[in-house]
């Protein structure tokens, strides 16, 4: 089984992965993993947009102005909010400079790096789904995981128990027809409590940003990072990402559901 998480969690998770297909072929469309997503106001069909919400209760809108975004909440009306993170970006040069001088370090003691096969139903992706929804994150799909859907990279580390304590995730979001198609997002970054403090979140996002260069080919990455949250900007800063001005990532979804995780 490669879904984890809530019923809902599960829900959306399939549905993303069956959705790739129209994903990939519609100008517009982004593989957000846990919901449907959008990068470009103007090739919007509204009437899709409000049965996403209906079914899903959640809509996701990525790499758009500022201004785009007070237009969406507009649209919406009373009934919905739209939660927006920030967005960094670094390009190759800077990033892999930056994260090649954190990862000089060895991993800490008594840590070790897991390798995850192709399988999405292999029990260490199912551990990193653990990881990450104990720590706050809501999980990709086994197959989203594994690369199965989009070209990605999973990061996690293990204790000497063989739990994994860290995670940090990396793919290419952006179909062909998109102005962003040569950029990845990395993401996912989940730190079990008992190993936070030993910098865990910082050499699993280096090692997700090498990877997004090295690995899938991206020309630049970016990730999202919510306002009030000053511990993951730094981390996403000490791999040389700095803030897009004016860029937002939205998340529509009712006004009395809690912030989606992303």
């Amino acid at each position: 089984m490669t879904y984890y998480g809530t019923e809902k969690q599960q829900r959306l998770q399939r549905q993303s992965d069956e959705a790739q297909p129209k994903i990939a072929a519609t100008p517009g469309l982004v593989q957000a993993g846990r919901f449907f997503s959008v990068d470009n106001f103007d090739l919007i069909d509204w009437a899709f947009v409000d049965e996403r919400l209906a079914q899903d209760g959640v809509f996701g809108f990525r790499m758009m102005s500022a201004t785009c975004i007070e237009d969406i909440r507009l649209k919406l009306g009373p009934s919905y909010r739209v939660d927006v993170w920030s967005v960094c970006r670094a390009d190759r040069t800077a990033a892999t400079r930056a994260c090649t001088a954190i990862l000089e370090d060895d991993i800490p003691g008594g840590l070790t790096r897991v390798n995850l096969t192709a399988d999405p139903g292999d029990d260490a992706v199912r551990a990193v789904q653990t990881c990450m929804a104990e720590n706050g994150i809501a999980p990709f799909s086994g197959a989203m995981l594994a690369g199965n859907i989009v070209p990605a990279v999973t990061i996690a580390l293990a204790d000497a128990q063989g739990h994994v304590v860290a995670t940090a995730h990396a793919n290419i979001p952006f179909n062909t027809h998109s102005k962003h198609s040569g950029t990845a997002w990395v993401g996912l970054i989940a730190v079990a409590a008992q190993q936070r403090g030993k910098g865990l979140g910082r050499l699993v996002n280096a090692l997700a940003v090498r990877a997004a260069f090295e690995t899938l080919g991206a020309d630049e990455v970016v990730e999202f990072v919510h306002a009030d949250n000053i511990i993951s900007r730094r981390m996403i800063e000490a791999c040389s990402l700095r803030l897009v001005p004016g860029i937002l990532c939205g998340l529509a979804t009712p006004i009395v559901d809690a912030r989606f995780t992303t």
